[in-house]
């Protein structure tokens, strides 16, 4: 029996036990294993012969193109081909799944059919050409469906041990699960800057407040001219006349989002230190908080000079999405 009849049955008769419609609920959930696999790993289960066609480019294209705003570099998902009769019961732990195969059309998503936390997306058609135009279709819905799902494990594991008091977030009628890790820096009326700092990597925060009534931020304009702003005055290197800027050879990547529920603007890019030689990658979220009146500036960013970086700037977006907002 094909692969993907195999999950439908399954899924089927999951289902059917418990009468309940969702797609993917799973029975005797408690009793299913943890997922594993490493920080936005992705297991693809389909046929060399298949995998190597323009329904494999198209899946490659979406999770292991460069990841923007990172100084070499690094795939958005770290992706893995397995054969079918190769997926064995170790393999299906895995966190996040796409199934493509050559048959009846169809598309499903599962959520933790193997293990748990766990998402499955599952692909057929009965041609390359009709599985590429599939995969090009729900790209952007898998990614999105697999990216909230590591955010979430790393807010909850990194939910152990936050910050209970900041005045300054509650003063502004907000609140974010900021790991004590990070050591406030400095702080202002309108202004903080956070640190966390290890043997081989620096990891800094700053949050900013300031009154929605610059129309030109909304635009995305001046945002990298207030980051510049903020970090030339609050983060300096140790050699003197030296302090971060925002690297102007490669132009940051900007795109609306939503965050606490606000329009905001992702964007992302590379810093560098005016006056002395080192550099990263940086996130940024500017979120519009219309209930409060407010603009909230939310920015991460990483010296690790001998590390990878992608992982660790999922760490800060995590960090940075667990923004709260009180009306």
């Amino acid at each position: 029996m094909q692969l993907r009849n195999l999950l439908f049955l399954f899924a089927f008769l999951l289902v059917a036990c418990n009468g309940d419609n969702t797609t993917g609920s799973r029975v005797f959930k408690d009793t299913l294993p943890d997922s594993n696999g490493g920080r936005l790993d992705l297991i693809v289960v389909a046929k060399e012969s298949l995998w190597q066609t323009v329904a494999g480019d198209e899946l490659r294209k979406t999770f292991s193109s460069p990841q923007p705003g990172l100084p070499q570099p690094e795939p958005e998902f770290t992706v893995r081909q397995i054969e079918p009769d190769k997926f064995n019961t170790l393999l299906q732990r895995a966190r996040n799944i796409v199934v493509l195969e050559k048959a009846e059309f169809g598309f499903t998503k599962q959520e933790d059919l193997w293990a748990e936390p766990q998402i499955v997306f599952n692909l057929a058609a009965e041609d390359e050409r009709a599985l590429s135009e599939l995969v090009r279709a729900r790209s952007e819905e898998m990614y999105k469906a697999f990216k909230e799902l590591e955010v979430d494990i790393l807010q909850k594991r990194l939910s152990a041990k936050v910050h209970k008091n900041l005045p300054l977030l509650e003063q502004h009628n907000v609140s974010m699960a900021i790991p004590t890790s990070f050591e406030v820096e400095v702080q202002q009326e309108n202004l903080m800057v956070m640190w966390n700092k290890t043997l081989k990597t620096d990891q800094g925060i700053i949050i900013y407040f300031q009154p929605m009534t610059n129309e030109r931020l909304g635009l995305g304009t001046e945002i990298i001219p207030l980051r510049d702003s903020l970090t030339a005055l609050h983060v300096q290197s140790e050699r003197e006349g030296a302090y971060m800027v925002t690297e102007d050879l490669i132009a940051p990547t900007i795109v609306n989002t939503q965050i606490a529920d606000q329009f905001a603007i992702e964007t992302r890019g590379l810093w560098r230190t005016k006056n002395d030689f080192k550099g990263g990658p940086f996130i940024n979220y500017t979120v519009y908080d219309e209930a409060n009146n407010q603009v909230i500036f939310l920015d991460g960013f990483i010296f690790s000079p001998e590390t990878k970086k992608r992982n660790f700037v999922l760490e800060l977006e995590a960090i940075l999405k667990t923004l709260s907002i009180k009306s």
